[in-house]
Parts: structure tokens; C-alpha cells; sequence
């Protein structure tokens, strides 16, 4: 699938709110996906609102387009996934503010209006991502003070802008994070 493609039909889901599955094969093994809603896309990144296996809403993410190999916009129970939503009253939503001008202004937004952020760099490991708060911002690179597992603040890490790869925000586990660390 060219990239034209790929921008056409994500536009087209975000324009009818219709829930998708992007691949991203370059990084993930047996072709695993994100399913979600675009609530926001333009041509270097896709922000869905993710359907997580619960069927329920369970955060946002953000994806470069250039890692999207496939969007499909049916799927085998794509119907019964929209319907359950729709008994649940699950509606996407775009979350407030998060500008997806270039990788820096996206961390930069979703840093100010949410506690926690997941950092992922799969092209250098894929098997490690990276939870926290923007601690700093330079032209290239930003520092993030990293959370651990038991929601304490771990020290900082720095990262440069071009070697991120997806950003998750708001999903159940980080919130749950900043609950417990007493960050809102």
C-alpha cells in the first residue's frame, strides 16, 4: 500500500469516524496492529483513539505515517466492536489540544495537558518503552524524567525527536501510574 493510500484512507476514516487497523510491519512481528478510531492525521502522523481487547477506549496514540504499511477500515468484527461501543456509550473523541505539527510539538502538547506520557523508540529496541514527563526540550533531542513501575520518579532520560516512533497517552496504565504517584 503506497503512502498516498494510506493518507487517503486514514483521512477518510478520521473525516467518517470509522475505526481502523494501521500495521506497522517494519517494527512489529506477525503483523500486529493498532485499532482505533483517527480522531487526527495529517501527513506525518495519525493520532487514533485506541479500541484496546476489552473493547473498550483505553487511550491515544500517535503513529508516523511513514511506519503505516496497511490501514484497513473493515475487519473481521469491526460491527460487533461498533456496536458494543455504542451500547457501552463509548463514543472517540479528539483529545484537547495535542498539535501534531512535528514530533517535538506533539510531545510538547500531550506533555502539557496530561501527567504521564509512553515514549517508544522501536527502531533502536523495541522490546523497551519509556514512561514520564517532559523534563526538558532542546532543537533535536528532549529529556524525559522516567517513572518506574511502582510509580516512582526514576531519574531522566534523554531521547532525540527523530528516533520516536509511536507516543500512548491517557491509556489505563499510565493513568493509573499518575493516580498512584499523586500527579494529575
Amino acid at each position: 500500500m503506497s503512502r498516498e493510500e494510506i493518507l487517503k484512507k486514514v483521512l477518510t476514516a478520521k473525516r467518517y469516524r470509522k475505526m481502523v487497523l494501521c500495521y506497522r510491519k517494519c517494527f512489529e512481528e506477525n503483523d500486529c496492529y493498532d485499532r482505533g478510531y483517527v480522531v487526527d492525521a495529517n501527513s506525518r502522523y495519525v493520532l487514533l483513539h485506541i479500541v484496546d481487547d476489552r473493547i473498550e477506549l483505553d487511550g491515544y496514540v500517535v503513529l508516523r505515517t511513514e511506519d503505516i504499511t496497511e490501514v484497513l477500515c473493515q475487519f473481521d468484527n469491526y460491527r460487533f466492536i461498533e456496536k458494543a461501543l455504542a451500547i457501552r456509550r463509548m463514543e472517540p473523541a479528539r483529545p484537547t489540544l495535542v498539535d501534531l505539527t512535528s514530533m517535538k510539538a506533539a510531545l510538547r502538547s500531550i506533555d502539557e495537558h496530561f501527567p504521564l506520557l509512553v515514549v517508544h523508540r522501536e527502531e533502536i529496541n523495541g522490546d523497551e518503552c519509556w514512561i514520564g514527563s517532559l523534563d526538558s526540550v532542546s532543537d533535536k533531542t528532549f529529556t524525559l524524567r522516567a517513572m518506574d513501575p511502582d510509580a516512582k520518579w526514576s531519574g531522566s532520560k534523554r531521547f532525540r525527536f527523530n528516533e520516536v516512533t509511536r507516543i500512548e497517552f491517557d491509556g489505563g496504565y499510565e493513568t493509573a501510574l499518575a493516580q498512584v504517584a499523586g500527579i494529575h
